[in-house]
């Protein structure tokens, strides 16, 4: 049994480095009056401490429990504990700053486990140097590693996360509040510089090559495809619908909801929750489907899954691999290459790799194209008022003018939807009836 004293216990574990001594401490909420266990505080490692006495001295020796209590665990809190904290105490917690979706609580989550822990998990907090964290984001950037690089628009949130964290350890007294002791402070006050930006850019679909991706499509995907192409909504957005979002007598949608990752969610902004206009033809792809699929009912998802018998949306990304896919290689939006690959197992399997007609790898591609695909033609292409483009798209931060000063009604946003429809569908025959 571990040796149990004022404020904590010890227990031996396993780390990537060896078997290390934590501090197991036991709280007490202060709302419920329940015990709970606190992230573990690490003490050191067992080839330094090779006895629980040995440990027990080096807690004693550092005021660990008695720092813990305080919450002035200065000099030997780790990286590690201070991420932790962070997250228990603030990402996962909504009474303590403004709640995040889902979406954004998995994408700092992955972050800070896949990224931050794995480097920096048993480093000393107060002991990280700006250049380190300069040098180690550069080690993982494009200009370094190239095509298996991070952009350094990823690699600027990990650095603005780990600012979070060290915000948060420095507000909670958990290290030393002194400015010096945050490798990711200000840049003009020496903390670790970051790029911003990114080399991505996205494959533009022109309305004929929409209409050959269509014309390689099933009826399903087709209204997918022509729903996003012509309102630009988000993937998100077109899982979540609802018959009943479908507001045929006034030639609008609404968007109340996404499904994301097996979860409802609200919209992205107060702006996506604005209503979609709903040309003609695009209400005829709709009510098309909605004669053939059999989950048809007003509270029926709009793209229902087979595979959950109705009760969920389908899954977007095979969608993408299976569908949208094949039909872009067959419209010359996508070019393949077979190339040989181990799967693991010691077998030799055939993988398709993508390009674009640039003949860049392709590593994004999906429906989020079609967005692009249609602020670029309008923006670009047929020069529509930058504030029906604007709302159209439901963006979140319009320029003060835009904004304020200038209004589209929806007999606007449809005529520029149908800029759109009647460009995918000049000269062609495949529109449904």
């Amino acid at each position: 049994m571990a040796p149990r004293f004022k404020g904590g216990s010890l227990k031996k574990v396993a780390r990537k480095k060896g078997k290390a001594w934590v501090l197991r401490v036991i709280g007490i909420n202060p709302e419920t009056g329940k015990k709970f266990e606190r992230t573990p505080i690490f003490v050191g490692y067992v080839k330094d401490l090779p006895t629980k006495s040995a440990a027990k001295e080096e807690v004693e020796r550092l005021h660990l429990t008695e720092r813990l209590n305080k919450a002035a665990l200065q000099g030997r809190v780790t990286f590690g504990f201070i991420a932790r904290h962070w997250v228990n105490s603030e990402l996962l917690n909504p009474t303590v700053v403004k709640p995040k979706d889902d979406t954004t609580i998995y994408c700092y989550k992955h972050i800070v486990n896949d990224y931050l822990l794995h480097r920096w998990e048993e480093s000393i907090a107060e002991e990280i140097e700006p250049l380190e964290v300069e040098q180690w984001l550069y080690s993982m950037s494009v200009d370094a590693k190239g095509k298996d690089g991070l952009e350094w628009n990823t690699l600027n949130k990990m650095r603005n996360i780990m600012q979070q964290i060290y915000a948060h350890a420095q507000r909670n007294k958990l290290i030393d509040p002194d400015v010096k002791y945050n490798p990711v402070r200000p840049k003009e006050l020496g903390g670790a510089r970051c790029k911003s930006g990114s080399n991505y850019e996205a494959i533009i679909l022109t309305p004929q090559e929409t209409f050959t991706i269509l014309s390689a499509l099933p009826l399903l995907q087709q209204v997918m495809v022509i729903l996003d192409a012509a309102t630009g909504i988000r993937y998100s957005e077109i899982a979540g619908l609802q018959w009943r979002d479908v507001d045929w007598e006034n030639n609008q949608i609404h968007i109340l909801r996404k499904w994301i990752k097996g979860k409802t969610g609200e919209p992205k902004s107060k702006k996506s929750k604005a209503p979609v206009p709903m040309a003609s033809l695009l209400a005829k792809y709709l009510s098309a489907w909605r004669k053939q699929t059999v989950y048809a009912k007003d509270t029926d998802w709009v793209f229902a899954s087979d595979k959950t018998h109705g009760k969920t949306p389908r899954v977007g990304n095979m969608l993408v691999s299976d569908y949208l896919y094949p039909a872009s290689v067959k419209a010359g939006v996508l070019i393949t290459e077979e190339v040989k690959a181990g799967d693991g197992q010691g077998n030799e399997v055939t993988k398709l790799i993508y390009y674009d007609k640039r003949g860049e790898r392709v590593t994004r591609y999906g429906f989020h194209n079609f967005r692009h695909s249609l602020s670029t033609f309008l923006t670009t292409k047929k020069k529509t008022d930058p504030a029906t483009a604007q709302r159209m798209l439901r963006h979140s931060k319009p320029t003060l003018t835009l904004d304020r000063y200038t209004q589209s009604d929806m007999d606007e946003l449809i005529a520029a939807q149908e800029l759109m429809l009647d460009a995918i569908f000049e000269h062609q025959t495949g529109s449904v009836n």
